[in-house]
């Protein structure tokens, strides 16, 4: 079925000036549309906005690629999980960091590609790739006085003591 949509895709313009994957427009892969409206598209080789004709065959384009790459996205696995060569490991990693990064769980992850959780849980750490926002500490009695700029570290009345602090990490990383 891709294949026919690409064909047609690409017989679509038959003088060669308009590009199908390069000439359309900028694509949100995300939302599956166009950015930008086919009335403000410019010729590449005039500098104008493109004649109404062509603009009409131009949405016509647009509708035959997205057409096309939900094809391609239906029939195409994501991933193939044996992950036999380098450029497919490559691939696996930036899909797997990719999700991580987002904050997903290897369980969520399994759902969206085709690797064992298993594997997932050997390959990849969670807490490499999973960030946590740096902690901002409100003080009421600025806050009541109309800034409310937070700080990054604690204010003295709540620090720790710091000699059991040191003496905590003395023990922790020096006792045998």
């Amino acid at each position: 079925m891709d294949q026919f949509v690409y064909q047609k895709l690409m017989e679509s313009e038959t003088l060669g000036f308009t590009d199908p994957f390069k000439d359309l427009g900028t694509f949100d892969s995300v939302l599956m549309k166009f950015v930008e409206p086919v009335e403000k598209l410019v010729n590449k080789y005039s500098g104008n906005p493109d004649s109404p004709y062509w603009q009409e065959r131009i949405k016509e384009m647009r509708k035959l690629y997205i057409e096309y790459l939900e094809c391609s996205q239906s029939h195409n696995e994501s991933l193939d999980y044996r992950l036999r060569n380098d450029e497919a490991k490559k691939h696996a990693d930036e899909i797997v960091t990719t999700y991580l990064k987002l904050g997903f769980r290897f369980k969520e992850i399994e759902g969206k590609i085709k690797l064992p959780t298993k594997r997932l849980r050997r390959n990849w750490r969670r807490s490499d790739y999973v960030e946590t926002a740096k902690p901002r500490f409100y003080l009421k009695e600025k806050l009541r006085n109309g800034n409310s700029f937070p700080k990054h570290n604690l204010p003295s009345s709540l620090e720790l003591n710091k000699e059991i602090d040191k003496q905590w990490i003395l023990n922790k990383f020096f006792a045998q």
